[in-house]
C-alpha cells in the first residue's frame, strides 16, 4: 500500500487546487440559454467513475474525490456583445476550461444494488454548490467471464453563482469487464437538463443586479418570479477504467455529449 501513498497524495494535491472561475454572460436569449444548459448543465451530470462491479452488499463501501474538466470555450460568444448599446458585458472571458471537484460516497445495499451520494468540494473564485445521487443495479453477471451489465439512474442539482440553477436526470446502461486489478467499462444513456436563469423583463440586465443573465424582451421571463427555464435532452456515451491496489483505487472516464468531458477520481473501496 505504501507504493500508492505518494502518487495518491500528489493527485489529491492537484485535485484540491483544481478550481476554475468564469462568469456567465448577460443578455442571454433563448438559443443562448439552451447553449448554457448544454455546456454547464448536461456536462455536469453525475458520473459513474467507479469500478463497474457491485460494492458487494451491506459490507461494501466507497469514498472518492474526483475532478471534472468541462470545455467552456463557447460560453464567451453568447449573450449581447460589449459593443451593443446598453449591453452589460464589458469584455469577453478568456477561460476555455472549467474545473471543479466532487466528493462521492457509495454504499452497497443488497447484493447487486449500490447507491452513491455526491456533493461539490469547496472551490475558490466561484460560488458553486452541487449535490446528487446515483443508483446502480447489476442486472447480469456472466458465469464464466468477468463481465457484468448494470443499469444506472442518477440526478443532481447545481447552483452556479446564484445566477444559474440546473437539474439533471439521467440513466445509462453500463457494461463492465474486470481483470485482476484493472476494470474497463463503457455504455450510454439519456439525459435531461433543466436550467433556470434570473432575467430582466425590460431588456438587458442592469449592472446593479449581478445575478441577472437572461434577456426577457421576448416575453419569456416570468414577471412574478423574474426567472426563465430552458430544457435540453440528449443521448451520450461513456467509457472509463479503474485501477486497484488493495483498498485504493484510481478511475478515469470520458463522457461524450456534444463535447467531451474528462473526469478523474481517487479513493478507497472496502
Amino acid at each position: 500500500m505504501q507504493l500508492w501513498l505518494g502518487p495518491l497524495l500528489l493527485l489529491l494535491t492537484f485535485f484540491m487546487n483544481s478550481a476554475g472561475a468564469f462568469e456567465i454572460p448577460k443578455g442571454l436569449k433563448n438559443a443562448d440559454r439552451e447553449e448554457v444548459v448544454r455546456i454547464l448543465g448536461l456536462n455536469s451530470a453525475t458520473k459513474v467513475l467507479s469500478n463497474p462491479y457491485p460494492l458487494g452488499g451491506y459490507s461494501g463501501f466507497e469514498i472518492g474525490y474526483s475532478v471534472e474538466f468541462v470545455n467552456v470555450r463557447d460560453i464567451r460568444r453568447l449573450g449581447c456583445q460589449a459593443s451593443d448599446p446598453g449591453c452589460p458585458n464589458t469584455s469577453l472571458s478568456d477561460e476555455t476550461e472549467w474545473r471543479y471537484s466532487r466528493i462521492t460516497i457509495g454504499k452497497g445495499l443488497y447484493n447487486d444494488l449500490d447507491v452513491f451520494f455526491s456533493f461539490v468540494a469547496p472551490t475558490g473564485g466561484v460560488r458553486l454548490s452541487d449535490y446528487g445521487g446515483m443508483v446502480r443495479w447489476s442486472v447480469y453477471q456472466a458465469e464464466f467471464l468477468p463481465i457484468n451489465v448494470s443499469l444506472v439512474a442518477h440526478g443532481n442539482q447545481m447552483n452556479f453563482n446564484d445566477s444559474f440553477v440546473d437539474r439533471n436526470l439521467g440513466g445509462e446502461i453500463i457494461v463492465g469487464v474486470n481483470v485482476d486489478n484493472f476494470a474497463l467499462y463503457f455504455g450510454g444513456g439519456f439525459l435531461e437538463s433543466q436550467g433556470t436563469f434570473i432575467g430582466s423583463t425590460t431588456g438587458y440586465c442592469p449592472a446593479t443586479e449581478p445575478d441577472c443573465t437572461a434577456d426577457g424582451t421576448d416575453g419569456s421571463v416570468n414577471p412574478l418570479t423574474r426567472t426563465v427555464t430552458s430544457t435540453v435532452r440528449e443521448t451520450h456515451t461513456v467509457v472509463g477504467f479503474s485501477l486497484h491496489f488493495e483498498n485504493l483505487f484510481a478511475a478515469a472516464q470520458v463522457d461524450r455529449y456534444r463535447d467531451a468531458v474528462y473526469s478523474m477520481k481517487v479513493g478507497l473501496r472496502f
